[in-house]
C-alpha cells in the first residue's frame, strides 16, 4: 500500500482525533466553581459580622428606648407631684422642680443618642440588606456554575466514549510504525499530528511551505514533516 494511501487513513483518523481533542480541551476549561465559591464564602463571613454588628446596633437601640421610656415615666412622676396640688411646701416643690429639670435634661441627652442609635442601625441594616443579595446572587452563581459543569462533563465524557472505538478502529488501519509517529508528534501539538496542505500552505500552523517540500510530499516516497511546526503532511483531497 502507499504512503498516500496511508495517509488518507491517517487523515480519517485526525478528524476522530479532532473531536476527541476538543471535547477534552472544553472538559479541561470547565468552570470547577471553586473561584466562585470562595467569593460566596468571602460574602458569607461579611455577612456574619454585619449580621453581628445590626444585632448589637438594635439591642443598643433597644436599651436606650426603655432607658427614655423610664425616665419620661420618672418625669410624669415627678410632673404629677409638682404640679397635682398635693404638695404646697415650697422647698419640697422647688426640689421637684430640679428633678424635673434634671430628668429633662436626661431625656434631652438621651434622646440624642438614641437618634445616633437609630441612624447606627439603620446604617448596618442597609449593608446586611446589601451583602445579603450579593450573597444569595454568589450562592445562586455558584450552584449555577457547578450544575453546568456537572452537566457539560457528563455531555463531553459521553461524546468522547462514544467516539474511542472509532479511533481505535481507524487506527487499527493505520501502518503501526506511522501511527507511532503521528502519535508521538499529536501528543505535543495541540492534538494534531497531521497537517493538510491546500494551496502549499500548512493547514496547523498557516506557513506557506518551499518548493521542495512541497515536491517531496506528492512523490510520496518519505513522510514528509512541515518545517515550521513538525506535523507529517498529506496533501489535499
Amino acid at each position: 500500500m502507499s504512503l498516500h494511501d496511508e495517509l488518507a487513513k491517517l487523515r480519517d483518523l485526525q478528524k476522530v482525533d479532532t473531536q476527541i481533542y476538543q471535547r477534552e480541551q472544553a472538559l479541561k476549561a470547565l468552570d470547577s466553581g471553586d473561584a466562585l465559591k470562595q467569593e460566596a464564602i468571602a460574602l458569607l463571613k461579611r455577612h456574619d459580622a454585619v449580621e453581628a454588628a445590626l444585632r448589637k446596633a438594635e439591642g443598643t437601640q433597644r436599651d436606650h428606648e426603655l432607658a427614655l421610656k423610664s425616665l419620661e415615666e420618672k418625669r410624669k412622676a415627678v410632673n404629677d407631684k409638682l404640679y397635682g396640688g398635693r404638695i404646697t411646701n415650697p422647698k419640697e416643690l422647688g426640689d421637684l422642680q430640679k428633678d424635673e429639670e434634671m430628668i429633662a435634661h436626661q431625656i434631652s441627652t438621651l434622646e440624642d443618642v438614641l437618634l445616633e442609635a437609630m441612624d447606627a442601625a439603620e446604617t448596618a441594616r442597609a449593608e446586611e440588606a446589601e451583602i445579603g443579595k450579593a450573597l444569595a446572587l454568589a450562592k445562586r452563581r455558584w450552584q449555577e456554575t457547578v450544575a453546568h459543569t456537572k452537566a457539560e462533563t457528563e455531555r463531553l465524557t459521553k461524546e468522547i466514549a462514544a467516539l474511542k472505538p472509532e479511533r481505535d478502529r481507524l487506527a487499527a488501519l493505520v501502518d503501526k510504525s506511522l501511527l507511532r509517529r503521528y502519535d508521538e508528534i499529536r501528543r505535543h501539538s495541540q492534538g494534531i499530528g497531521l497537517a493538510i496542505t491546500d494551496s502549499g500552505i500548512c493547514s496547523a500552523c498557516h506557513i506557506t511551505l518551499n518548493r521542495e517540500i512541497m515536491d517531496r510530499m506528492v512523490e510520496g516516497f518519505e513522510v514528509v514533516l512541515c518545517e515550521n511546526c513538525g506535523r507529517i503532511l498529506s496533501p489535499s483531497l
